[in-house]
């Protein structure tokens, strides 16, 4: 008899292939029979025509940290994803010796704005090597499945010491320490190896780039080579330039881009392994991610293998009352500022308040810390570009309308007064979005074009990082909502065009034979779905990080049921209490 059977639903088996009507079959953790009439089971979910997908697979995280306390691994599990690959964009926290592991905290902190007070109470280090990393995760339980690449920057300062964070050439002898820490992870089980160029991830208060950013070619060789040794692995890089211009970083010409592009090739040659990068659109330059796909195809052409991770949708950061916000150093807010929201907006929106805040200064970062001037400052710098948002509007293709600076054009008022009186409205809960990169446009069909190349994945959901600023693990429950039902001002996609690419492209990208697929024999990884009822939610702030820390979530609503390996994790969008994921290790 059969574990789990799944009666009668839309099965989309993550190939692109047309969806077929009939059972799922599960026992012993692998599936058993697609499609058809199967048997008895000793549990059985009543699909009746919703869809039935491969678990998500998540292909760009920053669990690092959380992994090592936290079970549940949220804001992905509660968005169908059953896989997550971590240690992205070249930070992480091994290796570490014990006099690097603030350093380690900083970095991740500057990079990934995960609050160091977070990572400080919340990392147990319980381990120096790469490989002890490995064993203590291998030790814990998860509500999904997490590989892990190993990061550049700890091995640069593992092996180099300071004259990795003066960003020093490496000697030979250093270089072969790097190799044999690299041979190290990848028979530890790494899926790879990642690295950070980009000029904008910087760290602590004055302000220094990620060890690694500034790293000779040669270097970067020597790691991609090393990785081959072992046969596997993929080489993720965050390429320079990637943002485009900003106030902290060189403007990326166009032969600079090219220039990056052919280290991407450089590494392939020589390793004879793929490379994956990081492309969005933006501003300053909005061909850029076309010329970049069209050097990518032609690099394909030519056999070296090099794929750009691409996210779904406008991308940036979110500012609500419950987060970062324009008024939070202003001392009239402050007066307020730990009132539950609801009752802080309602105090907002007093005549005297209002006036005194938005004619108010903020006070100075030794007075109010380092949060809330970055949000303040931040934001204020941002100005009347981003677009307002509420929990019951979800178009997540705005247009110019609901830009800040035509709403204060169209209302006689200021920049600030339109931010102060959306953010203080009803309950508190809207927010304004900055669509930094990706929608440079103010559409999405460059997205589309993206989601159509067959260099790509969907990825840079960021989980785990970037916690108060952003909430993009939806992005690949997005991908159903949006792209294959409700997209409005340009053309869709099939259901079954975006199952296969949350699934099984993404599976494939990592080498990961065992799922993706909704196959007999295959890992019993699976989502059930109320296709017409998904919802992406409105983010909220979640208080559960250690230290008291905050994070942006955004739940989605519409699963009825994910299984992890054979069990049920979720049903009816509740957790119940099933921790079957594990580590997983890369094997040739």
């Amino acid at each position: 008899m059969d574990d789990i059977v799944i009666r009668g639903g839309r099965i989309a088996d993550g190939s692109g292939a047309s969806i077929i009507t009939g059972d799922v079959a599960i026992r012993d953790g692998v599936i058993t029979q697609i499609g058809g009439k199967a048997g008895p089971a000793k549990q059985e979910i009543a699909a009746d025509g919703a869809l039935v997908t491969p678990g998500f697979v998540d292909v760009h995280s920053h669990y690092d940290g959380q992994v090592t306390w936290d079970e549940t691994i949220d804001p992905s599990f509660s968005n169908g994803i059953t896989t997550t690959m971590m240690g992205m964009c070249g930070v992480g926290f091994a290796p570490a010796r014990p006099r690097d592991r603030d350093l380690m905290i900083s970095v991740m902190e500057g990079v990934e704005a995960i609050p160091g007070i977070v990572l400080a109470e919340g990392v147990p280090w319980k381990w120096e090597s790469f490989p002890e990393y490995m064993d203590f995760l291998a030790g814990r339980s998860f509500g999904l499945d997490v590989g892990v690449l190993a990061p550049h920057a700890p091995m640069r300062v593992f092996a180099m010491g300071e004259r990795a964070v003066t960003h020093e050439a490496a000697t030979a002898d250093e270089l072969n320490v790097m190799r044999d820490l690299v041979r190290g992870a990848m028979k530890a089980g790494a899926f790879g190896i990642s690295a950070g160029r980009i000029a904008e991830h910087i760290y602590g208060d004055d302000r220094k780039n990620t060890p690694g950013t500034f790293a000779e070619h040669e270097e970067f060789f020597a790691l991609a080579e090393a990785m081959a040794e072992s046969g596997r692995g993929i080489f993720q890089i965050v390429p320079r330039g990637a943002a485009g211009a900003s106030p902290i970083a060189p403007v990326a010409t166009r032969q600079d881009r090219e220039a990056e592009h052919q280290l991407f090739e450089d590494i392939a040659r020589r390793s004879g392994r793929p490379v994956h990068y990081l492309l969005q659109q933006f501003g300053s330059d909005t061909g850029d991610w076309q010329m970049m796909l069209n050097r990518t195809r032609a690099a394909n052409e030519a056999g070296l293998p090099i794929t750009c991770h691409i996210a779904s949708r406008g991308f940036g950061l979110v500012s609500m009352l419950d987060g970062y916000h324009n008024f939070q150093a202003r001392p009239s807010y402050r007066e307020i500022e730990y009132r539950p929201v609801a009752e802080r907006a309602k105090a907002m929106r007093e005549p005297a308040r209002r006036a005194a805040i938005l004619s108010e200064t903020n006070l100075p970062p030794q007075t109010v810390g380092r949060e809330a001037t970055f949000g303040s400052m931040m934001l204020t710098n941002l100005g009347g570009r981003g677009y307002l948002f509420t929990p019951a509007d979800s178009d997540y293709e705005p247009d110019q309308e609901r830009i800040v600076d035509n709403v204060a054009s169209a209302q006689g008022k200021t920049v600030e007064e339109v931010v102060y009186d959306h953010l203080a409205a009803a309950d508190g809960g809207n927010s304004v979005v900055h669509m930094l990169l990706n929608y440079a446009g103010g559409n999405l069909d460059h997205v589309h074009t993206m989601l159509r190349h067959p260099d790509t994945v969907s990825s840079l959901g960021d989980g785990g990082a970037h916690m108060k600023l952003i909430s993009d693990a939806s992005m690949l429950p997005f991908h159903l909502s949006f792209w294959a039902r409700d997209r409005k001002r340009g053309p869709r996609f099939t259901v079954e065009e975006m199952v296969a690419r949350i699934t099984g492209r993404n599976a494939r990208a990592f080498g990961l034979s065992d799922r993706g697929l909704l196959r007999e024999g295959l890992r019993a990884d699976v989502n059930v779905i109320d296709f017409d009822g998904l919802q992406l939610h409105h983010p909220v702030i979640a208080h559960d990080l250690p230290a008291g820390g905050t994070r942006l979530n955004q739940v989605t609503t519409g699963f009825l049921a994910t299984i992890l390996a054979g069990t049920v994790t979720r049903r009816n969008d509740s957790d119940t209490g099933a921790r079957t994921g594990r580590l997983l290790r890369s094997v040739a």
